[in-house]
């Protein structure tokens, strides 16, 4: 009887392998032919990758040499010679200013950086939220919406200045942060919006004991209270 049940298995597994056998026969184009795909699909993504790699490690080394050589010599060069450089970085840089990558980051970043130095704080504003939009996860958007916040004061527009300095400093593992803190609490002082300025450097003094920003903080909450301002 175990001879026939050992004679039975192998009966099958033959029957099993034959049927499998025909079957890879009967479907050999079809089979091969997705195997061919297959194969194309992860050499095309590969190569994709690799080219896609290839392009934007070309594209950061040429953003670095315009900045290198726009910032080249800055102590020997004459105010016409600096707005010169000014204008061939402002060119060389914006067939890169569309990208949503880091080297579009960063092309934001030295445009914004050299409108900032024209005094252009409208532009400079504009491209810094560039750089933000382009990279909103990278470390680089909060130190971005901390100088949208500078150039929204310097334009008098407070409210836009203080939802910047805000959003910076809520921003995780920004080393800015008390900074930025602090200066929203210190423009919205300006604006007599009192309760949030004492809400803003609360808790800045809360949160960063050991900061000089703290210090500047504690001295204005003073001073709110001594004024009647802070509830």
């Amino acid at each position: 009887m175990a001879e026939n049940v050992e004679t039975l298995k192998s009966k099958k597994q033959a029957d099993t392998s034959k049927n499998l056998e025909n079957f890879m026969i009967r479907h050999r184009k079809p089979i091969l032919i997705s195997g061919i795909c297959i194969f194309v699909i992860a050499l095309a993504l590969c190569l994709f990758i690799g080219i896609t790699d290839a392009i934007r490690k070309k594209a950061l080394a040429q953003i670095d040499e315009i900045e290198f050589n726009y910032t080249k010599n800055f102590s020997d060069i004459t105010d016409d010679e600096l707005s010169q450089k000014q204008t061939t970085a402002l060119e060389d840089l914006k067939p890169y200013l569309e990208k949503k990558d880091f080297a579009g980051v960063r092309a934001n970043m030295i445009t914004a950086d050299i409108y900032f130095a024209k005094k252009d704080y409208t532009n400079a504003l504009d491209y810094y939220l560039k750089a933000v939009q382009a990279g909103e996860k990278l470390y680089t958007a909060p130190i971005c919406l901390f100088n949208a916040g500078v150039c929204a004061e310097e334009l008098g527009n407070n409210s836009d200045a203080i939802s910047y300095y805000q959003s910076a400093a809520d921003a995780p593992n920004f080393t800015l942060a008390s900074h930025a803190l602090f200066n929203a609490g210190r423009v919205n002082e300006t604006e007599g919006n009192y309760a949030e300025a004492v809400a803003q450097y609360q808790k800045l003094v809360d949160s960063y004991s050991s900061d000089s920003w703290t210090n500047l903080a504690q001295s204005r909450l003073v001073q709110l209270r001594i004024d009647g301002k802070a509830e």
